[in-house]
């Protein structure tokens, strides 16, 4: 079925962009960026949690196309800014690029996005997915800047990591829910459930995210960079004594820039992590948002066959 589904994608990502007539290496560049970044091969996530989330209250995959096709370009131009500015995932095709380059190719995306969505034939309804979207990308932008805000400080609370959290990375997921419900018809009561229901399944994959990240200190330059990730934030709050001073040097080190973060120092956070139970907290926060996701979908009136696909996100991340 999904075969089948991308096939579809595909063929809508063809027209949207022979009517962009791009440059043929810009267009080539947008072809190998779209599902690059998926750790299992998936295609389109983003299309399928907006068309998932139409055939939940009922709707039509003819009438979702034109928004899961935008969310696609919307996400990927997201996640080309993101890394950009945090100098992160080095292995992407955009990150092959000159920065400059880079920002350029997301733009286009921000444009295709647009371009995707105004073949929406009904106007009021073009408004509205238009509107979750700009609204959808201010929040996103105002979460980044926190969190170069963030980087900066010695110390970030629970409270401003989980604002933050549901502003990066709950809000991209929400807006895919919302634009599938809005252009399934649903009702604004359903509209906004499934919202909440995509925040909520934002944060909880962020969180996996973080944890999976924190010791990954080759691939990723989180804890170097001094990212306020869930478990950087939970040993900022719990260390105390020697342990937290020794923790304060060694974040003071690697924001200055200095030398010496080597094996050693890797194997002392390890540690530290291991005994202050870092990956407790993050799984027990990870279930609470699960459940939190789990009942907001028990609580939508829908036909139950009708919500098993979203459920069955859920028990994906697991």
């Amino acid at each position: 079925m999904n075969l089948q589904l991308d096939q579809i994608f595909f063929r809508e990502i063809d027209i949207v962009l022979a009517k962009a007539r791009l440059d043929a290496e810009m267009e080539r560049l947008i072809r190998v960026s779209l599902n690059a970044d998926s750790p299992t091969g998936e295609l389109f996530r983003w299309a399928h949690l907006t068309r998932m989330s139409c055939e939940c209250v009922g709707g039509e995959l003819e009438a979702v196309l034109p928004g899961a096709i935008g969310m696609e370009f919307f996400a990927l131009a997201l996640d080309i800014f993101d890394d950009v500015q945090d100098q992160d995932n080095e292995n992407m095709p955009w990150r092959q690029l000159p920065d400059a380059q880079a920002i350029n190719l997301a733009i286009c995306l921000l444009m295709l996005s647009e371009e995707s969505i105004s073949t929406i034939p009904n106007n009021r309804m073009f408004k509205e997915v238009s509107t979750i979207l700009h609204r959808t990308g201010i929040c996103a932008s105002n979460g980044q800047f926190q969190e170069f805000l963030y980087d900066g400080r010695q110390q970030v609370s629970f409270e401003q990591y989980f604002e933050m959290a549901g502003q990066k990375a709950g809000s991209l997921t929400a807006c895919a829910c919302q634009i599938g419900a809005a252009l399934g018809g649903a009702e604004e009561t359903v509209v906004h459930a499934l919202e909440q229901f995509g925040l909520n399944l934002g944060i909880l994959n962020q969180i996996r995210n973080d944890l999976n990240d924190f010791m990954d200190f080759f691939r990723k330059n989180d804890f170097i960079n001094s990212k306020k990730t869930l478990p950087y934030v939970y040993l900022l709050n719990t260390l105390k004594g020697e342990a937290a001073e020794r923790f304060k040097e060694l974040t003071q080190r690697c924001v200055k820039g200095e030398q010496g973060f080597g094996e050693k120092e890797r194997e002392y956070v390890r540690q530290l992590a291991a005994e202050e139970g870092v990956a407790l907290y993050c799984t027990v926060m990870f279930e609470i948002y699960c459940q939190k996701a789990r009942e907001i979908l028990e609580g939508i009136p829908v036909p139950e066959k009708h919500k098993e696909n979203m459920k069955e996100l859920v028990r994906e991340s697991v």
